[in-house]
């Protein structure tokens, strides 16, 4: 939560527990609320467990504003000019952690689908730790549109792919403006969306594993993207 309120999540109000004790994070939590004039609550522990019943929030709950989406069209706008595109990620967790791994890595911003894909809830901003109050999240009709739409724009657009003939570590292909395609959990980037992309490279694996999760897979392709940069700029 202290992420949260430093990365400026629009926190309506901060919910504590009956006797949680005011020390280290909760107090912290306590005065960062209180420097942002954001009211501070108690409530039985038990009203609280019914408030909020699948968090794990060790006695502490903040209710935030409804998350806006960013544009799609803003996006071509931002600076670093490299944007993630998700195909079908369904699971809040690995798009929590793919939000946060965008915003470590410089990416300009999110493309996700309206249908077949996890959208931005609590949960997802939870996992995020304030990077999808930092990092623009765009909804879009059709992701193959947006990805046409991304070309138009000057983007390359290359997808994450366990069977692509280039790897992560050589392909000359990763260089911005970059479009980064990760497909869905299981069944990788759908057929449609293949055909808009202009090229695939995989993470190299040693591994008995045929593939990694796809927010680790996403995390170690934006890195790879962001160690290139950091590269050219010392030379």
């Amino acid at each position: 939560m202290l992420e949260a309120l430093a990365a400026g999540q629009r926190v309506e109000r901060v919910i504590l527990a009956e006797g949680v004790r005011s020390t280290g994070p909760i107090a912290e939590i306590r005065k960062r609320a209180t420097e942002l004039s954001i009211p501070v609550k108690t409530m039985p522990r038990k009203e609280l467990e019914r408030l909020a019943p699948d968090l794990n929030h060790q006695g502490v709950v903040a209710e935030a504003g409804r998350f806006r989406y960013a544009s799609f069209e803003s996006l071509f706008q931002a600076g670093e000019r490299l944007l993630l595109f998700l195909d079908g990620v369904t699971d809040p967790h690995n798009l929590g952690a793919l939000l946060r791994s965008a915003d470590g890595a410089g990416f300009s911003g999110v493309v996700i689908p309206t249908r077949r894909s996890a959208a931005v809830t609590p949960t997802v901003r939870k996992v995020a730790a304030g990077a999808a109050e930092v990092v623009p999240v765009a909804r879009v009709a059709s992701l193959g549109t947006a990805l046409e739409q991304a070309k138009r724009n000057g983007f390359w657009v290359v997808g994450l792919d366990g069977k692509a003939t280039e790897d992560l570590w050589s392909s000359d292909l990763l260089e911005a403006p970059l479009a980064l395609v990760l497909g869905a959990e299981g069944r990788g980037i759908s057929q449609g969306i293949r055909g808009r992309c202009d090229g695939f490279v995989r993470i190299p694996s040693v591994g008995a594993l045929a593939s990694l999760n796809v927010s680790v897979a996403g995390a170690l392709a934006m890195f790879e993207l962001a160690r290139r940069r950091s590269a050219s700029d010392t030379l």
